[in-house]
């Protein structure tokens, strides 16, 4: 156990376990299973797996049964055992999204209870991820603080100086207060919540500023009232981003809290597989970022590479953590829910696939939701490495085998994601004005739409937002920007400013809405006279134009065919832009006088089953002079290049296909040498090149020197 209590010593802060540079860890315990009799065993095997961690869900319901007395004597034993085994753990304290608070506290203080649009108190439910209750409590009455803090600060006291203690999980589904299983998903509506909007309102705003920003004509603050609808455009954004800031009060309040008592522990947040309007803000107050990430059955159902959009989620988790660090604390390790009906188990090569792929993306570590079924609700069976009677399923070994090749790896560990020369646009705000119109996934497929082109054509690419920086960046995607912000007009005009080698390429709704949410009357708005570039009007591709071959595009780099209903802008040029393709008579992308510029009245993906399309694509990564690192001939795979820790680079090579993938790689830089690492064999390198031949949906890890 000498790691362990040289972790416990020291006064440092730098994160992590010494000596392992990917750690890798399981949830195990939500209470109240697995039963107690099973946890030496399974810890046995779990460290013997090369495992190093073990995670705990608590919830706050659990934890407090009545006022001030605290039912932590299962989470002493698992501590006990999980150091006994010389893990690690890890301990989510839920005080909301997915905990429930205690039911005494509720007869207490009944208005704790968030209010739907309606005004209708949220009731008691419960949920697979919460079998004994979810969140219906509003984070804005007082008495969460006065509790949820007092038990906070409790577990931190009695468990900071414990010599398995590693990371405290803050808030697991990092999320507004919404009574999202109780009608239309819309934000808490409470009287506290309501008070404390207007006071945001208000030290923001005078009363007629209020009334002409959002065109309303109250005679007092008295009168204002939160909007009721997502129609109400305008009030509505206001709305939620009052909750967005007030949730990072909250965390950062529970962050704050922890660091008082525990200087020393990691503490991280939690966010989903797709980006959401919040996390840019949410993401950075806690010392690390995590994801729940569902896999089941993306490779075997036609569309493996449908896997790139959790590497998109990757790299938008390392662009939005604080200092890059980010966690993927949830590879589902099996089917999706069970209970009295099955349905088609993971195969265990998704799940070691996924594991490469979080180790690629630049992750701090990576755990499995979750080791053995979940006994108490329908998420089981489901979701598991071990079948319901303990002993390991074909997924448990898969992984184990995995687990020893990344520890075989640890000389070339820790792994830095070099800055890409491609940039995609994830803008929080339209994707927020998207939502209002009930179409956040099309947004979403958009968004990672010529993301998934790219990462199979072996082309890297960064997800950022506008308030990030985007110098150095060749080729820059700005998929459905439509509402044009200060934030997001700046950095364009910045961009186009200061970066000359910088090419931007818009694509579908760009610059129609203003900073308000109010259509542009020139749009792009705030850009229509520099670029060149007039709306002239809106349109789509329909089914019956597809059966009458009504959707044929020309593109400078050839024809292409919207194979998909969707939508597009009719564009003129003006002030010296030109027109690049068209659809029939219409004009239907743009681009600007010095050719930087390039606006696309559709998404590159929409008409193409969310796919950027890769005649598109590969025309504008070639004008813009970028090429993939590793040339790649011979079967379909997409490759990855990382710097090692000991020298040289490492190339990682996936196969996604349903068959062995024998290919030739050319590295762009000249090599001297390659090894692979998995089978420790030297490879032949001529005139730069070396074959490899790599089977159905594995990995393979080459060191050139």
């Amino acid at each position: 156990m000498a790691a362990i209590e040289n972790r416990t010593q020291s006064t440092s802060n730098t994160f992590g376990i010494p000596g392992v540079p990917f750690p890798i860890g399981t949830e195990y315990y939500r209470a109240p299973t697995p039963k107690a009799e099973v946890w030496d065993e399974d810890f046995a095997r779990i460290r013997k797996a090369g495992f190093h961690i073990v995670r705990s869900f608590s919830f706050w319901n659990w934890m407090e049964p009545a006022p001030g007395v605290y039912n932590l004597e299962v989470f002493d034993r698992l501590l006990d055992t999980a150091a006994k085994h010389n893990l690690y753990f890890w301990l989510d304290i839920t005080l909301a999204t997915h905990g429930a608070c205690p039911e005494w506290l509720v007869k207490e203080h009944p208005n704790i209870l968030m209010l739907n649009f309606k005004d209708e108190p949220h009731p008691a439910d419960a949920h697979p991820a919460f079998p004994q209750g979810g969140q219906r409590h509003c984070y804005d009455h007082p008495a969460w603080e006065k509790y949820g803090g007092a038990l906070l600060r409790h577990v931190i006291n009695r468990y900071k100086d414990h010599p398995a203690m590693l990371i405290w999980g803050l808030w697991d589904g990092t999320s507004p207060a919404w009574p999202w299983r109780h009608g239309n998903k819309m934000p808490c509506y409470c009287l506290h919540t309501r008070e404390r909007y207007r006071r945001w309102l208000q030290a923001r705003f005078t009363l007629d500023e209020f009334n002409e920003r959002y065109y309303r004509q109250y005679r007092h603050w008295g009168e204002v009232e939160p909007p009721r609808d997502k129609n109400n455009v305008i009030e509505m954004l206001s709305y939620f981003n009052f909750h967005y800031e007030n949730l990072c009060q909250r965390l950062q309040w529970m962050v704050d809290e922890t660091k008082k008592i525990d200087p020393i522990h990691e503490t991280r947040a939690h966010a989903a597989s797709t980006p959401r309007p919040w996390d840019e803000l949410v993401a950075p107050i806690a010392d690390s970022w995590g994801m729940s990430m569902g896999s089941n059955n993306l490779l075997t159902d036609g569309e493996p590479y449908k896997i790139a959009d959790r590497a998109f989620c990757f790299d938008w988790s390392r662009s939005s953590g604080k200092s890059g660090r980010w966690w993927n604390e949830e590879i589902y390790s099996g089917m999706a829910r069970g209970g009295v009906t099955w349905k088609k188990q993971t195969d265990p090569r998704e799940l070691t696939m996924l594991l490469w792929m979080s180790l690629i993306g630049g992750a701090s570590g990576t755990l499995f939701w979750q080791y053995r079924p979940e006994y108490l609700s329908f998420e089981g069976p489901g979701y598991n490495l071990i079948a319901l009677d303990g002993e390991p399923t074909e997924r448990f070994h898969a992984v184990t085998k995995a687990v020893g090749q990344i520890e075989q790896l640890s000389p070339h560990l820790p792994l830095v994601c070099p800055r890409a020369e491609v940039a995609i646009i994830y803008h929080p705000e339209s994707q927020e004005l998207f939502g209002l119109n009930e179409e956040t996934q099309r947004f979403n497929s958009d968004l990672r739409g010529v993301y998934r082109t790219l990462w199979r054509m072996g082309i890297p690419a960064d997800v950022v937002t506008p308030r990030m920086d985007w110098t150095g960046y060749k080729l820059i995607f700005l998929p459905n920007l439509a509402l044009m912000d200060k934030d997001s007009l700046n950095r364009i005009e910045q961009t186009l400013d200061q970066s000359p080698e910088t090419r931007l390429v818009m694509e579908g709704s760009f610059g129609i809405f203003d900073e308000k949410g109010v259509s542009s009357y020139n749009p792009p708005e705030g850009l229509a006279d520099r670029l060149g570039f007039r709306v002239a009007d809106f349109s789509a591709v329909t089914e019956y134009d597809i059966r009458q071959g009504l959707n044929v595009v020309a593109t400078p780099y050839g024809e292409v065919t919207l194979t998909v209903p969707c939508g597009y802008a009719v564009l003129e040029p003006r002030n010296g832009s030109k027109s690049i393709a068209t659809l029939g008579a219409e004009s239907v992308a743009v681009r600007s006088q010095d050719e930087r510029v390039t606006w696309f009245g559709f998404t590159l993906s929409a008409g193409f089953a969310d796919y950027g399309n890769p005649l598109i694509v590969r025309g504008l990564t070639d004008e813009a002079g970028i090429a993939p690192p590793v040339e790649v001939e011979g079967d379909p795979i997409s490759t990855a290049v990382r710097r090692s820790n000991n020298g040289g680079q490492l190339v990682f090579a996936m196969n996604m296909e349903p068959r062995e993938a024998r290919v030739s790689l050319r590295p762009s830089w000249p090599i001297e040498g390659a090894s692979d690492l998995l089978n420790d064999t030297s490879l032949e390198v001529t005139d730069n090149t070396f074959q490899l031949s790599i089977p159905q949906w594995e990995v393979a890890v080459i060191h050139c020197t």
